[in-house]
């Protein structure tokens, strides 16, 4: 190399470093730059998701929480030597890691056009039969954690502009909520009963029929689906030709108040059976109390569809 051309890079390295910063400094800086990004699947970030050369023993220690889907964060060597320090090993373990390490979420995006289409599917579960879906407003391109997504629509009183609350969820959590507009348009095909029922009775296929009902014109809380009454019994008297609330039926009781029914008691290794008396009706899923019959105590089962019982809790009044 000749002498200008060496003085020329000799400039040129010396003019990136800070005025009055020693060389030495700028030497060190430039071999610590940070490390390729970590991709994380879970809520948190593990030692083993920095380093996994590191001893087995050591790779789930926490180091905080991950970012959300698809944004990253930063963990530094120090941030890696306190969390082994106070788990007892040795800091000078983190030598060996990046100065600065990125961390990213993993993530999916639900584009709007996917949402849309399984808020429509899920939706018209819901609606009347006769009842189309024209348009979805205010949906959005949601970015996800990987994982099995599961979608819910709410839907509000039903009128031809309907608002509807979207949940979606990953696993056990929510990551979004979005409120929308459903368009509707066409002619409500509505369960109604044939004839006037009282309190107390069982509805069945033939006590039922379909009627036309504008959408506009139905009742907050309507029964929308042929499913949605049979088989549950009216809570109060109602007439004929109209449209139902939900409110108005309940589940069908699986024990009745006097019925003797088995109690069941499970611990580790251990079953026990007893036979009690309920206190009150209840349908499957329903909490009841229940009296031993060898027993003077009140005690509170969950009833199952096969009319047994497991406690819930016990020793209460006599």
């Amino acid at each position: 190399m000749t002498t200008p051309t060496l003085a020329a890079a000799l400039f040129l390295s010396l003019s990136f470093v800070p005025t009055g910063a020693p060389l030495a400094l700028a030497a060190t800086t430039a071999t610590t730059t940070t490390a390729r990004a970590v991709v994380v699947d879970g809520d948190r970030i593990t030692l083993g998701d920095i380093s996994p050369t590191l001893p087995r023993d050591l790779l789930a220690i926490d180091l905080g929480p991950a970012p959300s889907p698809g944004a990253r964060v930063q963990v530094t060597r120090a941030a890696v030597a306190d969390a082994l320090r106070r788990h007892g090993a040795d800091p000078s373990l983190a030598t060996g890691v990046a100065v600065r390490q990125d961390v990213r979420r993993a993530a999916e995006t639900l584009e709007r056009e996917d949402l849309d289409a399984e808020v429509r599917a899920t939706a018209m579960t819901e609606l009347p039969l006769g009842v189309d879906i024209d348009a979805v407003l205010g949906l959005r391109a949601v970015t996800l954690p990987p994982g099995d997504r599961q979608i819910s629509v709410t839907l509000g009183r039903l009128r031809r502009s309907t608002r509807a609350t979207v949940e979606i969820s990953v696993g056990d959590r929510r990551w979004a909520s979005i409120s929308a507009t459903l368009q509707l348009s066409g002619v409500a095909r509505t369960p109604v009963l044939r004839k006037t029922m009282a309190p107390g009775a069982t509805i069945d296929e033939g006590h039922v029929a379909l009627r036309d009902v504008e959408i506009d014109d139905l009742p907050e809380g309507a029964i929308t689906r042929t499913d949605q009454l049979v088989g549950r019994r009216l809570k109060t008297r109602q007439g004929s030709n109209a449209p139902l609330r939900a409110t108005a039926t309940e589940a069908t009781p699986v024990v009745t108040r006097g019925a003797v029914l088995n109690v069941i008691v499970t611990r580790p290794g251990l079953r026990i059976t007893r036979q009690a008396i309920a206190q009150q009706d209840g349908a499957a899923g329903d909490n009841i109390r229940v009296k031993p019959i060898d027993d003077t105590r009140v005690m509170v089962v969950r009833v199952t569809e096969d009319g047994e019982a497991h406690v819930v809790s016990s020793g209460g009044a006599k």
